[in-house]
């Protein structure tokens, strides 16, 4: 079976490297668990030995009928036909994991941030710079909207550096396993408000806040906020940008 460039799909192989996933996921008997991308099902036979209830979500027709054959004959595997980012949750919570290409890796986690309330942990392998952006703090080059997104809702964290030759084919970049489990304690804020927001505050980083957010906030709100107007957008704290969502909600109720 051949990897398609158009779907972004370099094949798992490292059996260390499989196993170490595993032990991340940490699958369990009876609970749910979702497999975004199974591929030629490196990680599925694990996580269907372990008794989960097991979906996977597979794009690629030719794929299928592999998994068909694979895994179809037993009672805790569903294989679903069907584009991860039109993937709705119902019923859970989940565990959500997967092999991300590239190409849908941002909008795909966003997509699973507005269902927050039916998962229950996240473990994906995505590429290394996307996780060290999904992980970055404040002040650090690489912190911007998915940091700001995703840490609203998430303890983030990054596992396992993955080389290009684990893969067939190899791709140009390293991977990385990034883990997002939910907070108990998330500050409740507009995720649309929040959204719209952080992409305004981020939509030219060498400018400062006050620049990028002039037409929506001033600086007395900004300050409010224990802001100073002269930061850089990548300064501001995940808890600043939340205050500053309520307060544009607030003005729009």
């Amino acid at each position: 079976m051949r990897a398609k460039k158009s779907l972004g799909q370099n094949f798992l192989q490292d059996e260390g490297i499989i196993n170490n996933i595993v032990k991340i996921i940490h699958p369990q008997a009876g609970e749910k668990i979702i497999e975004i991308g199974p591929g030629q099902g490196a990680i599925t036979q694990y996580l269907q030995a372990s008794g989960a209830d097991l979906q996977l979500i597979e794009l690629d027709t030719d794929l299928i009928p592999l998994l068909q054959q694979q895994f179809g004959q037993h009672d805790n595997v569903q294989i679903h036909h069907l584009d991860a980012l039109k993937l709705k949750l119902n019923n859970g919570p989940f565990k959500v994991v997967g092999n991300l290409p590239y190409n849908i890796s941002s909008p795909l986690l966003i997509s699973m941030l507005y269902q927050h309330t039916e998962i229950k942990q996240m473990v994906f392998m995505l590429q290394k710079e996307v996780v060290q952006r999904i992980c970055a703090q404040p002040g650090q080059k690489l912190f911007g909207r998915l940091s700001v997104m995703l840490q609203h809702q998430f303890t983030c964290s990054s596992h396992l550096d993955i080389p290009p030759t684990a893969f067939i084919p190899q791709p140009k970049v390293d991977s990385q396993i990034v883990q997002l489990i939910p907070r108990e304690n998330a500050t409740e804020v507009s995720l649309p408000v929040l959204e719209s927001l952080v992409k305004q505050a981020f939509a030219m980083r060498r400018k400062t806040i006050r620049n990028n957010l002039k037409k929506i906030i001033s600086d007395e709100q900004l300050q409010s906020c224990g802001i100073d107007p002269g930061q850089r957008p990548e300064t501001i704290t995940v808890s600043q940008y939340e205050q500053l969502a309520k307060m544009l909600a607030n003005h729009a109720d």
